[in-house]
Protein backbone atom coordinates (compact mmCIF):
# COMPACT_ATOMS: atom_id res chain seq x y z
CA UNK A 1 0.00 0.00 0.00
CA UNK A 2 2.75 2.57 0.65
CA UNK A 3 4.33 1.42 -2.08
CA UNK A 4 0.89 2.17 -4.35
CA UNK A 5 0.58 5.99 -2.53
CA UNK A 6 4.39 6.69 -3.23
CA UNK A 7 4.15 5.91 -6.79
CA UNK A 8 0.77 7.77 -7.62
CA UNK A 9 2.72 11.01 -5.75
CA UNK A 10 5.67 10.47 -8.12
CA UNK A 11 2.96 10.70 -10.99
CA UNK A 12 1.58 13.21 -9.35
CA UNK A 13 4.79 15.78 -9.30
CA UNK A 14 6.18 14.41 -12.89
CA UNK A 15 2.46 15.53 -14.31
CA UNK A 16 2.60 18.95 -12.85
CA UNK A 17 6.25 19.60 -13.29
CA UNK A 18 5.34 18.49 -17.49
CA UNK A 19 2.46 21.02 -17.35
CA UNK A 20 4.95 23.62 -16.49
CA UNK A 21 7.43 22.97 -18.09
CA UNK A 22 6.04 21.36 -21.68
CA UNK A 23 9.31 19.39 -23.25
CA UNK A 24 11.64 21.89 -21.35
CA UNK A 25 11.39 24.33 -23.77
CA UNK A 26 10.29 27.48 -21.78
CA UNK A 27 14.09 26.88 -20.08
CA UNK A 28 15.91 27.00 -23.24
CA UNK A 29 14.26 30.27 -24.41
CA UNK A 30 14.29 32.73 -21.62
CA UNK A 31 17.72 32.99 -21.79
CA UNK A 32 17.40 33.72 -25.45
CA UNK A 33 14.70 36.26 -24.51
CA UNK A 34 16.65 38.12 -22.08
CA UNK A 35 19.85 38.61 -24.19
CA UNK A 36 17.62 40.07 -26.96
CA UNK A 37 15.83 42.20 -24.66
CA UNK A 38 19.33 43.36 -23.42
CA UNK A 39 20.45 43.67 -26.75
CA UNK A 40 17.29 45.73 -27.67
CA UNK A 41 18.34 47.87 -24.54
CA UNK A 42 22.22 47.97 -25.07
CA UNK A 43 20.70 49.56 -28.35
CA UNK A 44 18.00 51.80 -27.08
CA UNK A 45 20.61 53.21 -24.61
CA UNK A 46 23.40 53.83 -27.74
CA UNK A 47 20.65 55.40 -29.37
CA UNK A 48 19.41 57.78 -26.78
CA UNK A 49 23.15 58.75 -26.37
CA UNK A 50 23.75 59.83 -29.76
CA UNK A 51 21.08 61.87 -30.40
CA UNK A 52 21.52 63.76 -27.21
CA UNK A 53 24.78 64.55 -28.81
CA UNK A 54 23.20 65.40 -32.08
CA UNK A 55 20.96 67.72 -30.17
CA UNK A 56 23.53 69.42 -28.56
CA UNK A 57 25.42 70.19 -31.73
CA UNK A 58 22.70 71.15 -33.64
CA UNK A 59 22.28 74.08 -30.99
CA UNK A 60 25.50 75.22 -31.50
CA UNK A 61 25.86 74.54 -35.50
CA UNK A 62 24.52 77.38 -37.79
CA UNK A 63 26.34 77.40 -40.89
CA UNK A 64 29.65 75.65 -38.53
CA UNK A 65 30.86 75.60 -35.52
CA UNK A 66 33.48 78.00 -33.64
CA UNK A 67 36.65 76.89 -32.29
CA UNK A 68 35.34 76.89 -28.54
CA UNK A 69 32.25 75.05 -29.50
CA UNK A 70 34.01 72.05 -31.15
CA UNK A 71 36.07 71.76 -28.21
CA UNK A 72 33.17 71.48 -26.00
CA UNK A 73 31.89 68.87 -28.41
CA UNK A 74 34.81 66.94 -28.47
CA UNK A 75 35.38 66.70 -24.38
CA UNK A 76 31.50 64.92 -24.31
CA UNK A 77 33.04 62.76 -27.65
CA UNK A 78 36.12 61.72 -25.39
CA UNK A 79 34.32 61.34 -22.08
CA UNK A 80 31.83 58.41 -23.96
CA UNK A 81 32.48 54.94 -22.36
CA UNK A 82 30.62 53.27 -25.12
CA UNK A 83 32.48 53.20 -28.57
CA UNK A 84 30.02 52.34 -31.21
CA UNK A 85 28.65 56.03 -29.56
CA UNK A 86 31.76 57.81 -29.62
CA UNK A 87 32.56 56.28 -33.23
CA UNK A 88 29.49 58.17 -34.51
CA UNK A 89 29.37 61.36 -32.74
CA UNK A 90 33.16 61.47 -33.37
CA UNK A 91 31.96 61.28 -37.31
CA UNK A 92 29.28 64.00 -36.89
CA UNK A 93 31.47 66.45 -35.59
CA UNK A 94 34.62 65.61 -38.32
CA UNK A 95 31.69 66.84 -40.71
CA UNK A 96 31.39 70.50 -39.50
CA UNK A 97 33.03 73.46 -40.79
CA UNK A 98 34.90 75.49 -38.11
CA UNK A 99 34.42 78.99 -38.00
CA UNK A 100 35.61 81.73 -36.20
CA UNK A 101 34.02 82.97 -32.94
CA UNK A 102 32.63 86.32 -32.62
CA UNK A 103 35.55 87.51 -30.76
CA UNK A 104 37.99 87.06 -33.27
CA UNK A 105 36.06 88.21 -36.34
CA UNK A 106 35.62 91.42 -35.35
CA UNK A 107 38.46 92.81 -37.17
CA UNK A 108 36.95 92.62 -41.05
CA UNK A 109 35.15 90.55 -43.32
CA UNK A 110 35.75 87.08 -44.02
CA UNK A 111 38.39 86.85 -47.15
CA UNK A 112 36.40 86.10 -50.25
CA UNK A 113 39.01 83.85 -51.67
CA UNK A 114 39.08 82.15 -48.53
CA UNK A 115 36.84 78.48 -48.30
CA UNK A 116 33.84 77.39 -46.83
CA UNK A 117 36.26 77.44 -44.17
CA UNK A 118 37.54 80.65 -42.86
CA UNK A 119 40.02 79.51 -40.53
CA UNK A 120 43.59 80.06 -41.91
CA UNK A 121 45.59 77.09 -40.88
CA UNK A 122 48.89 78.56 -43.10
CA UNK A 123 49.20 81.41 -40.05
CA UNK A 124 50.60 80.97 -36.65
CA UNK A 125 48.11 80.84 -33.96
CA UNK A 126 48.94 82.10 -30.34
CA UNK A 127 47.06 80.63 -26.96
CA UNK A 128 47.66 81.59 -23.42
CA UNK A 129 48.65 77.40 -22.60
CA UNK A 130 49.65 74.31 -24.64
CA UNK A 131 46.32 72.87 -23.47
CA UNK A 132 44.23 75.08 -25.03
CA UNK A 133 46.46 75.06 -28.27
CA UNK A 134 46.34 71.21 -28.39
CA UNK A 135 42.40 71.05 -28.00
CA UNK A 136 42.15 73.73 -31.02
CA UNK A 137 44.35 71.84 -33.04
CA UNK A 138 42.40 68.43 -32.38
CA UNK A 139 39.17 70.18 -32.71
CA UNK A 140 40.08 71.32 -36.25
CA UNK A 141 42.27 68.26 -37.30
CA UNK A 142 39.85 67.34 -40.03
CA UNK A 143 39.92 70.47 -41.41
CA UNK A 144 43.98 70.85 -41.27
CA UNK A 145 44.48 67.49 -42.55
CA UNK A 146 42.29 68.19 -45.45
CA UNK A 147 44.02 71.00 -46.31
CA UNK A 148 47.43 68.96 -46.44
CA UNK A 149 48.67 69.15 -43.15
CA UNK A 150 50.18 66.44 -41.49
CA UNK A 151 50.72 67.61 -37.93
CA UNK A 152 52.01 70.85 -35.72
CA UNK A 153 54.16 72.47 -33.44
CA UNK A 154 53.52 74.34 -30.60
CA UNK A 155 56.28 76.87 -29.23
CA UNK A 156 56.76 79.53 -26.47
CA UNK A 157 57.27 82.71 -27.16
CA UNK A 158 58.67 83.30 -24.05
CA UNK A 159 55.99 85.74 -23.00
CA UNK A 160 53.47 83.43 -21.62
CA UNK A 161 51.86 82.35 -25.29
CA UNK A 162 52.05 79.83 -27.06
CA UNK A 163 51.99 79.51 -30.81
CA UNK A 164 50.93 76.84 -33.01
CA UNK A 165 52.12 76.50 -36.15
CA UNK A 166 50.46 73.79 -38.78
CA UNK A 167 53.27 71.91 -40.66
CA UNK A 168 53.04 70.41 -44.37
Amino acid sequence: MTLLTLAIAILLVLAINHHNNPSGASTGNSSSVSASVAARSSSVSEQSAFESFKKRYSQYDDSGLTVTQKQKLQNIINNESNNAVQTREQKLLDQAQTKKSSANSTSSAPNKNSSHNPTSFGTTHTFSSVADAQNWAQASKNQWLQEGYSTYTITSDGQGNYNLQFVH
